[in-house]
């Protein structure tokens, strides 16, 4: 699997509350968000990007061998002229776009799993797509998948 998105509304949007929400997410789910970079234009932030690590960033920065610690990438994306109508097909409404997209994954999707129900419970109105697939998750969807026991099949088909 090649990315998983936050599709988010674009009425009130802010790249730079996007980033904030992340971060507020990684606290509230235990894990670190490290190696942030933001580019502004005009005074205005226009996109972000960075880590999310099971440990801080020193100690990230002083592992030598990053295949044993859990994290992945994340962008924070502008609104463009191409988001409107973007995923119309997907969500019925046509203001959501690809807001933030989550990378580099390496198959631990129990780690990002733990993120991702920490992030939703704080915004309702969003949606979780997997990139390339037919469905998407509403926030509703992910709080009851969280009631129920860990289902590794989450990532690949759609359990609720």
């Amino acid at each position: 699997m090649s990315s998983i998105i936050f599709l988010k509304n674009i009425e009130n949007y802010s790249p730079e509350h996007a980033l904030e929400a992340f971060k507020q997410a990684a606290t509230k789910a235990g894990m670190f968000c490290i190696l942030t970079r933001t580019k502004s234009s005009d005074g205005r932030f226009v996109f972000g990007e960075g880590t999310l690590s099971e440990v801080d960033e020193a100690a990230f920065l002083n592992t030598d061998n990053k295949e044993h610690l859990k994290y992945f990438t994340f962008n924070i994306n502008p609104v463009d002229e191409d988001s409107y109508d973007s995923f119309t097909w997907l969500t019925q409404n046509e203001k959501y776009f690809w807001a933030i997209d989550i990378e580099n994954i390496k198959d631990d999707y129990a780690f990002i799993y733990h993120f991702v129900i920490a992030y939703f419970r704080d915004h309702p109105e969003d949606y979780l797509w997997f990139d390339d697939a037919d469905w998407c998750y509403t926030a509703k969807d992910l709080i009851m998948l969280s009631n129920m026991p860990y289902n590794p099949l989450w990532s690949s088909e759609k359990i609720v």
